[in-house]
């Protein structure tokens, strides 16, 4: 199967045009558009949900769409993010996260501030709720609306909303389409999450 780019997104939060670049990973298709100043979006090929999800962990992480050692900066981050990611996410402390288009804006917004806040502080093995996160951006009554910034993340693994889950249970990962993928990729972290579980199995750090 020939690698494709389904991702339409061209412009960032930057203002600038992004180019659109295609990986392969143990998951299938990773989607890439970004600009030379950061990634706009990263995001599993649209085609992927539970019904077909096939991992393979043998599949090595390589750009698909072009030379690599023509990219730019960001393009190499990338690539090498996601080879650490893959490998072992416990090593992630020694990489430097790719840039980000939108958390470079002045006024980060609501948004900015969730995918951030949850992209500094939730570590590869850590879950969090939603009412966590509300609370570590001090707004607490922004349950709903945290979950709604989880639907619009458009930097999935990277901004890693799969960590993200309800008190009582997991919660749904792209509307419930990519439950395998989700508690795949927490056990790859090393999250010992195997099933629904109460808001007291979660910890009291999670809550």
């Amino acid at each position: 199967m020939s690698a494709k780019c389904i991702n339409k997104e061209k412009q960032g939060s930057c203002g600038l045009p992004g180019t659109e670049y295609c990986f392969s990973s143990p998951l299938g298709y990773i989607n890439i558009t970004a600009c030379a100043a950061g990634l706009h979006s990263l995001q599993l090929d649209g085609s992927i949900n539970d019904e077909n999800f096939s991992p393979n962990e043998r599949t090595e992480v390589q750009l698909l769409t072009d030379d690599l050692k023509t990219q730019s900066q960001v393009i190499k981050q990338c690539h090498k993010w996601l080879q650490t990611y893959f490998k072992n996410p416990k090593l992630l402390t020694k990489e430097s996260r790719p840039d980000i288009c939108c958390f470079k804006l002045a006024n980060l917004g609501f948004l900015g501030q969730v995918w951030k806040t949850l992209a500094d502080t939730v570590g590869p093995g850590e879950v969090i709720t939603y009412g966590a996160l509300a609370a570590r951006i001090n707004n607490p009554g922004a349950v709903r609306a945290v979950g709604s910034a989880m639907r619009k993340n458009q930097n999935g693994i990277i901004v890693p909303c799969h960590r993200v889950v309800r008190s009582n249970g997991m919660g749904l990962y792209h509307r419930g389409s990519r439950q395998k993928i989700k508690l795949w990729l927490l056990k790859h972290e090393g999250h010992s999450h195997s099933g629904e579980r109460s808001p007291n199995q979660l910890g009291p750090r999670h809550q």
